[in-house]
């Protein structure tokens, strides 16, 4: 199995990091298929057009993946 990962944040001025989401998110995707390729973004949520957010469903639209976890 396929598994990508996609971790998100706002911003770092927040305190807060990418670095916990990936080191769980990881584990899970090790434990249940093999680790393709991680995604990450630290812009808000509201945007559409994240820098890591569209490869990553353009991936899953051209079937390269079979699950993602974020």
């Amino acid at each position: 199995m396929r598994v990508a990962i996609y971790a998100r944040v706002s911003t770092k001025t927040k305190g807060q990091d990418t670095e916990n989401q990936l080191h769980q998110l990881r584990a899970f995707a090790e434990q249940h298929g093999t680790l393709y390729k991680v995604f990450t973004d630290e812009e808000s949520g509201g945007k559409a057009d994240r820098t890591e957010f569209e490869p990553l469903l353009l991936e899953v639209y051209q079937k390269k993946l079979d699950l993602v976890v974020f």
